[in-house]
């Protein structure tokens, strides 16, 4: 699961409208409505290679917000610590 967290809080930090519209965004409620929505996208992406994922996500909201939860605490931790890169990230086996 930890993989899959990655390659969702990979794909929202690569999206341009990341920066401009949760990064730099003075508005905490418009930019929780916009990280959200970025998520849903990249979720969407994925959900070919990964049926579960988007079925758990889409269905259970308690999931949704879980994991929506923690996408933005990895997103955070690149914010604030520039060790850590998300292209970089190895998981071993």
């Amino acid at each position: 699961q930890r993989i899959k967290l990655v390659n969702i809080a990979q794909n929202v930090a690569r999206n341009p409208d990341y920066q401009t519209q949760v990064v730099d965004n003075p508005d905490a409620q418009n930019s929780r409505l916009a990280i959200a929505h970025l998520i849903k996208q990249a979720v969407n992406q994925e959900r070919r290679k990964e049926l579960s994922l988007y079925k758990n996500y889409s269905q259970d909201p308690d999931f949704q917000k879980a994991f929506e939860h923690s996408i933005m605490r990895i997103l955070e931790a690149t914010l604030t610590d520039s060790n850590i890169n998300l292209d970089n990230m190895k998981f071993g086996s």
